[in-house]
């Protein structure tokens, strides 16, 4: 007999959010995902959201039916009383565990030599695998599909980063992190997202690959925040931005300060229409383009800092 989950959707007022998924997550529930309601506009940097900001997030919890559905739905009903109306239960579905579950949309994926998988990977399927980054996907961006981090692992896994020290602007969940320290990267690498859940996505996927939560140094904020600043390391070797375009170019007076002599850079979240103007100011501020990658529109750069003789 096919076992059966219960997929329920959620509004989340915004001033509840975040206490909402720091809650969920020691809870009985599992977090699937939590998403503004949106649009996707097409701009000269790639893509864009236009977001309701006046209206809820919407959030997805799973949990296995053990009980009638409705006995499931009265013990979340009451769970959810704590937020005193401002999280709601907008609707419920039954998904089986197989196939159309939450699990199955994340599923194991090759990466050059190295394959990017969940824990609950059936063990088979990574029968003969050399090397396995362990990522759960959570409430931070980053599954290892998206075609700028698969191309930032291909850059990586051409590089020697033995006892190099590395940046990582926009982390997420940390799998361009946690494989810089898995291939011998000085600790900690330091992982910077604006998003205040890649903290407990980086050290739970640490722990997944048996790395100890000190090999990875969170922060958290913008980069260009003097405070935020401030707990970046002085020089580093490697530098990482996934960010989209514009981004990236904003982010250069942080790359600047922080690259050490000779330093790489690898850019990502650029689409091919924006790429010439994200190369053209970082060849300005004094860097050479050593190799690039396509995916479909998406472009990944890998640039050298040139240090004048």
């Amino acid at each position: 007999m096919e076992n059966m989950w219960l997929k329920y959707t959620l509004l989340v007022e915004r001033e509840t959010e975040d206490t909402f998924v720091a809650e969920v997550l020691g809870s009985p529930y599992t977090l699937g995902w939590i998403e503004p309601q949106i649009e996707v506009l097409t701009t000269e940097n790639g893509y864009d959201y236009a977001e309701n900001t006046d209206g809820p997030a919407v959030g997805y919890l799973f949990e296995p039916m053990q009980d009638g559905e409705e006995a499931h739905v009265e013990r979340l009903q009451a769970y959810i009383q704590r937020w005193n109306g401002h999280v709601t239960l907008k609707e419920v579905e039954q998904v089986p565990e197989e196939n159309d579950s939450w699990k199955e949309e994340f599923r194991e994926v090759k990466i050059g030599s190295w394959w990017v998988a969940p824990t609950w990977t059936d063990p088979q399927a990574l029968e003969g695998a050399e090397h396995v980054l362990w990522i759960d996907p959570g409430a931070a961006f980053g599954t290892g599909y998206h075609g700028t981090t698969q191309d930032s692992l291909l850059f990586l896994q051409e590089l020697s980063l033995t006892e190099k020290n590395v940046l990582d602007i926009g982390a997420g969940s940390g799998i361009l992190s946690l494989y810089c320290v898995l291939s011998g990267a000085r600790q900690p690498v330091y992982a910077v997202d604006i998003n205040p859940q890649s903290e407990y996505q980086v050290l739970v996927n640490a722990t997944n690959n048996h790395l100890p939560d000190s090999a990875v140094r969170v922060v958290i904020g913008d980069a260009l925040l003097p405070e935020v600043a401030e707990k970046l390391p002085e020089r580093s070797d490697l530098i990482l931005l996934n960010i989209g375009g514009d981004e990236d170019i904003a982010m250069l007076p942080v790359v600047d300060k922080h690259i050490a002599p000779d330093g790489l850079v690898i850019l990502s979240g650029i689409v091919d229409w924006n790429r010439s103007h994200v190369l053209s100011a970082y060849e300005e501020a004094g860097y050479r383009l050593e190799k690039e990658r396509h995916s479909d529109e998406w472009v990944t750069l890998l640039l050298r800092k040139i240090t004048m003789k």
